[in-house]
């Protein structure tokens, strides 16, 4: 089934979009969330979440790319499910944990410093990523985190070569801006 015919399901209002949607692009999906989310099951939940996200954005969203746009809903979602885990963990239901038993949890290479430093980066690569416009964010996740070729990342996505270069510099100049504006370089 086309993406047309896709997008013209759910603008019907049709459940079979959902079908279709997740017979297509389910399995994309559902490794694009294991890379963010590390288990099954919390995989398989951010796909459906964005199986229904997809339901209520459609009607008044018409994608140019679904298959970018289902993708970046996933990262996103998955994101967002990581972010909930994160904030759960600093502040929820956890009890206190010693520094003895931290101290043991980190291997003898790793300090307490460049663990630190490590996550301080990594969340801000993700606060970045949420500056980027959807092209430029599909763009720069797929080739940094699923190392695609730029030449693979312009076939699949339908755009140019030329293109992907340049939204890929741009996108490294930012990305370098902000990260000296936060400090971390």
């Amino acid at each position: 089934m086309t993406d047309e015919i896709i997008i013209a399901l759910f603008q019907a209002r049709e459940e079979r979009a959902v079908q279709a949607v997740s017979a297509q692009y389910g399995a994309a999906c559902l490794r694009t969330a294991k890379k963010y989310l590390h288990t099954q099951e919390d995989a398989e939940e951010c796909v459906s979440d964005v199986l229904m996200k997809l339901w209520q954005q459609i009607p008044p969203a018409h994608p140019q790319n679904l298959e970018a746009f289902i993708i970046t809903l996933t990262q996103r979602t998955a994101l967002d499910s990581v972010r909930r885990q994160q904030a759960q963990k600093r502040g929820g239901d956890h009890t206190a944990v010693s520094i003895d038993a931290i101290g043991d949890t980190l291997s003898s290479v790793e300090t307490v410093e460049t663990t630190l430093s490590h996550k301080m980066l990594t969340e801000a690569v993700v606060r970045f990523l949420d500056t980027l416009s959807d092209d430029a964010q599909t763009i720069f996740t797929e080739r940094w985190h699923n190392d695609t070729p730029p030449r693979e990342i312009a076939k699949k996505f339908g755009i140019s070569g030329v293109y992907v270069r340049k939204s890929l510099m741009h996108t490294r100049r930012k990305l370098i801006q902000y990260l000296d504006k936060e400090g971390l370089l």
